[in-house]
């Protein structure tokens, strides 16, 4: 009998030995952005209007950079149209302020696609089918105008994927490692804005798109956090309809813009925005989803002294977009 206990305690020792010696699996999670703005004039005959693309994908990668999981989603905010006397035509009181993604079945593509299948579905097809390949491996997939050149993915997918290809390598040069990660989450705000145009003033359209990156631990702690913002203000127009704005000029997040934002010289701690981002991103490491919904808010501005400290912009649209991804996080690993 005590042959058979003392077996069973050098097992159990063993097996312990073993756990202890399993190295954590190693990830890394990066968020990739194409932003694109167009834009024409309005005629006598027709509206003129801009529109916003903001191509969010993001991806989860093993140690050997390989993709384990990844993420497609547009925020899309088409047909903001005005008129020839400078007058507005959309109603923004009524408009979606959905992604293609949120949108699902409502999005309406699903009846002249050439395969039947839905934005969503189609999104989901690409976001499967790099699983397994490392930057090479997107890099290797060929395009013929904007569409996928191979007849494998174009029997899943028969929509423009160039944005999705350069928005996912973009992801995988900006991925960072987390250690003890559980759990992966994204999630994506959008706001317009708009205001008719007189003889003493432009009329112009304001697209921001807040998005937030959330990691989190199996206590569902925040171990990393990112928030970016695709801005696209002042799409102005004048009052005969001609476009005062230059679409092309949209191409850069806020945090992409860096000190080009401009912000600095006139925040009262001379923080530049993206500073101030990465202030708010440090700051939730380390608290619970219950911790982020009790930051109070006094007219869209933090209440509190120690987080005025290192942002003074609005952290309202922050506040609800990660609370939103802390929601939608996943197991990565399943």
């Amino acid at each position: 009998m005590k042959k058979v206990v003392l077996s069973l305690l050098v097992l159990v020792v063993a097996a312990i030995s073993l756990t202890a010696c399993t190295p954590a699996k190693v990830y890394k999670f990066g968020v990739g952005v194409v932003m694109s703005v167009s834009g024409a004039a309005a005629t006598a005959e027709a509206d003129g209007k801009y529109g916003v693309n903001v191509d969010i994908v993001t991806v989860v990668l093993d140690k050997d950079g390989k993709i384990v999981d990844a993420t497609w989603d547009v925020a899309q905010t088409s047909n903001l149209k005005f008129d020839a006397t400078g007058a507005l035509k959309t109603d923004l009181s009524t408009y979606v302020l959905k992604t293609k993604g949120e949108k699902g079945s409502a999005y309406g593509m699903k009846d002249s696609s050439p395969i039947k299948k839905e934005w969503y579905e189609q999104a989901a097809f690409m976001a499967d089918y790099v699983k397994g390949l490392d930057k090479a491996g997107v890099e290797a997939i060929e395009l013929a105008d904007g569409y996928a050149a191979s007849a494998d993915i174009k029997a899943g997918t028969t929509i423009h994927i160039n944005a999705f290809q350069a928005a996912l390598l973009e992801a995988i040069d900006n991925a960072v490692e987390v250690k003890k990660a559980a759990k992966f989450g994204w999630a994506a705000t959008i706001a317009v804005s708009g205001s008719a145009a007189t003889a003493e003033a432009d009329g112009k359209y304001g697209v921001n798109v807040d998005f937030t990156t959330v990691v989190l631990d199996k206590d569902g702690k925040v171990l990393n956090a990112t928030w970016d913002v695709a801005q696209a203000s002042n799409m102005k127009f004048d009052a005969t309809g001609a476009l005062k704005a230059d679409p092309a000029s949209y191409v850069k997040t806020k945090m992409e813009k860096g000190s080009e934002y401009g912000m600095k010289d006139s925040s009262p701690i001379k923080k530049e925005w993206n500073e101030q981002s990465a202030f708010m991103s440090a700051y939730v490491v380390g608290k619970t989803l219950a911790d982020i919904q009790a930051i109070e808010l006094a007219d869209g501005y933090a209440a509190s002294a120690d987080i005025k400290a290192g942002t003074t912009v609005h952290i309202n649209t922050w506040q609800a977009t990660i609370v939103k991804a802390i929601n939608a996080a996943v197991d990565f690993t399943k």
